[in-house]
């Protein structure tokens, strides 16, 4: 006799009851209940047994809670899961491990998630396909251990997986049982739900794919392992080795992504729109919102507008990338010496055509101090102007003749000049320590009247600053206003003087055959350095019929400056090619001039390392070089002889070794 006060207990409709295990899947464990009551899946859904608490107990298949609370508390939890999320349950296809079903014939749960594609503990991919009949798995087979064609499933002989895989899937099970994550390396996944990282690596696997054509989130057949796979393991190898492999990722998107590199939104389309308007918006994606703008500011080689609220101003603040013209400015050099610049190799540069056909280039920020100490020692063409107080034509008429080094970039023609800035500066501060005066006395005149109202030629520019630089001729005041050379004051009476003392007759000059024989060299050699304006030539007369002239005080300065390939040679006693590859090496080279026909015989620049190697190199025996002096010596004499002068004293003309 039963007490009326004892609560009834349901007659189990089932005869055999197994209980779930901890670490089974739902799914799993009706298609175990199922078949071990000659049963299917639908047969038990139609008389209301299903996955949860409630109806298990129903059942009698859950122990008493206060035997085994463990279980009672992960069937609610799944429950829960199946109930309030369904979108992470694959529930098209069946996948397994067969060494762990071997082990233990229940299927697990982590098998039954999407994207759970490895088996951390024997380190191999899952299978959802049988090897016998070729036929994928799915739950409405006969057998929980069998295919439909009777293969059994624990036979199979799955592949290995990739490192990162594994470690993935080790993760996913994890956060599936809401165990501490012992993995602390990579992308820091706490706090993170089984959902929140499906999407994270369904946002990694197909976003960053740049192979994928369309990057939706809803996967076609995402639960199949033929496609699941390729996402999962492109995912893994980011999150994983996080953050680098994320930014390679970008890296390769930003390189493959076409010539409209304009803007964050052309180049990476939804998967930088998923990052601030999607999914990803969370707190919990921090670290991927956090990992992309490092990338930004850093590799990203595209113009950002401080518009941009997305970003951070400290993104925008630090972004490594910068626009062509902002370098170009604070190098202080032009566009076209940039380019050349990055051209070379110098500067990291990326230049892009917009679809309007607007060229946009940037370069590396953090490169431009290192530029600006190699651009240190020379300035430009419009920085000298500035620093010596004078015109564009002017200068561009004197300037081969006051500095002589300058020289345009990789010595191409149209490509800017470069400057000695010592050389300038040194020029500008001539006269520093003179007094200073707003206007000049009458018997007084600046070097800017001279410019502006004599007239004078490039030639007696440049030997009036000679002089001045000599001592001959003395400055005695500076003009406040003016700047460089132009404020130099002179006495009137010095400088009309000076003028009129300039050897200005014929026999001042040379032709250009008659340099070849002075230089001791060919005549298509001397035309090459005069029309390249090593040396300056001149056209006496208006006729057709008159030909170039060169003055002697040119020819001195070149040789002063200057010396050929031969002289080297004998100084070191080697044949002239032996010493072109020895001064190659220390990396020393000819002269270059802006056509494209080149010299036909070596000339070098005089320096400090060419004086260095001259020393180190000269033999004792110097017989040869002296007889090229001689020789030039004679030259000299003969020439000057025949146009009917005194003969100067040879040794204006004599070099001695340096």
């Amino acid at each position: 006799m039963h007490d009326s006060a004892t609560p009834q207990l349901p007659v189990p409709t089932l005869l055999i009851r197994p209980h779930p295990s901890r670490t089974e899947g739902p799914t799993g464990y009706l298609f175990r209940l199922a078949e071990a009551n000659f049963m299917n899946l639908r047969d038990l859904e139609q008389i209301g047994i299903a996955f949860n608490p409630e109806a298990l107990q129903q059942q009698q298949l859950l122990p008493h809670p206060q035997l085994y609370p463990e279980l009672h508390e992960q069937v609610r939890y799944v429950a829960k899961l199946l109930q309030e999320q369904p979108g992470i349950w694959n529930r098209q296809h069946a996948r397994f491990c067969p060494y762990c079903l071997g082990e233990d014939p229940r299927w697990r749960l982590g098998w039954e998630v999407l994207h759970f594609d490895t088996c951390h503990k024997h380190g191999v991919w899952l299978i959802d396909q049988c090897s016998s009949c070729g036929e994928r798995l799915t739950w409405q087979r006969d057998s929980l251990l069998r295919c439909n064609c009777g293969a059994d499933l624990r036979q199979e002989i799955p592949e290995d997986a990739p490192p990162a895989g594994i470690l993935l899937g080790e993760v996913l099970e994890q956060i599936l049982f809401r165990q501490d994550i012992r993995y602390q390396h990579g992308y820091p996944f706490q706090g993170m739900t089984i959902a929140q990282v499906q999407l994270l690596i369904r946002y990694l696997g197909v976003y960053l794919d740049p192979a994928a054509s369309q990057k939706p989130l809803k996967i076609a057949n995402s639960g199949a392992m033929v496609v699941s796979w390729t996402i999962s393991s492109l995912a893994a190898e980011m999150l994983v080795f996080w953050p680098e492999k994320f930014h390679q990722a970008l890296d390769v998107l930003q390189n493959t992504g076409g010539e409209a590199r304009i803007s964050l939104k052309a180049v990476f389309k939804e998967a930088y729109q998923y990052l601030y308007k999607g999914g990803l918006r969370g707190g919990v994606y921090g670290p991927v919102r956090e990992a992309f703008e490092l990338w930004v500011t850093h590799n990203w080689k595209g113009a950002l507008a401080k518009r941009n609220r997305r970003l951070t101003n400290t993104v925008l603040e630090n972004v490594q990338w910068i626009p062509g013209k902002a370098a170009a400015d604070r190098l202080g050099i032009s566009m076209a010496r940039l380019r050349y610049l990055v051209r070379s190799g110098q500067l990291d540069g990326q230049e892009t055509i917009s679809a309007k056909s607007r060229h946009f280039l940037m370069v590396r920020k953090d490169q431009l101090a290192r530029v600006e100490e190699e651009l240190a020692g020379e300035i430009t063409m419009a920085k000298a102007m500035e620093i010596l107080g004078l015109g564009k034509v002017r200068l561009r008429r004197i300037l081969k003749l006051l500095f002589p080094s300058a020289r345009r970039v990789n010595d191409q023609q149209h490509l800017p000049w470069c400057i000695s800035s010592t050389e300038v500066y040194q020029l500008s501060e001539l006269g520093e320590e003179l007094p200073r005066v707003y206007c000049v006395d009458d018997d007084e005149i600046s070097l800017a009247d001279v410019l502006h109202y004599w007239q004078w030629n490039a030639d007696e520019i440049v030997s009036l600053v000679e002089e001045v630089k000599a001592g001959t001729l003395v400055l005695t005041r500076t003009l406040i206003g003016k700047a460089g050379i132009s404020r130099w004051v002179f006495k009137r009476k010095d400088l009309v003087q000076w003028r009129a003392a300039m050897q200005t007759d014929r026999v001042n000059w040379i032709t250009i055959p008659e340099l070849a024989e002075v230089l001791g060299v060919k005549q298509q050699v001397a035309y090459w350095l005069t029309q390249n304006d090593y040396i300056r030539s001149h056209k006496l007369g208006n006729s057709k019929h008159h030909g170039s002239r060169v003055r002697k005080i040119d020819v001195d300065r070149f040789l002063r400056q200057h010396i050929f390939g031969t002289e080297i040679a004998d100084r070191i006693g080697h044949s002239p090619r032996k010493a072109m590859l020895m001064l190659k090496a220390v990396s020393i080279y000819p002269l270059r001039g802006t056509s494209i026909e080149a010299c036909r015989q070596l000339v070098y620049t005089r320096s400090e390392a060419l004086d260095r190697f001259l020393a180190k190199h000269s033999v004792g025996d110097l017989t040869k070089w002296h007889d090229t002096v001689k020789r030039r010596e004679k030259a000299w004499e003969r020439i000057i002889y025949e146009n009917g002068t005194p003969v100067p004293d040879p040794s204006h003309f004599r070099l001695e070794p340096r």
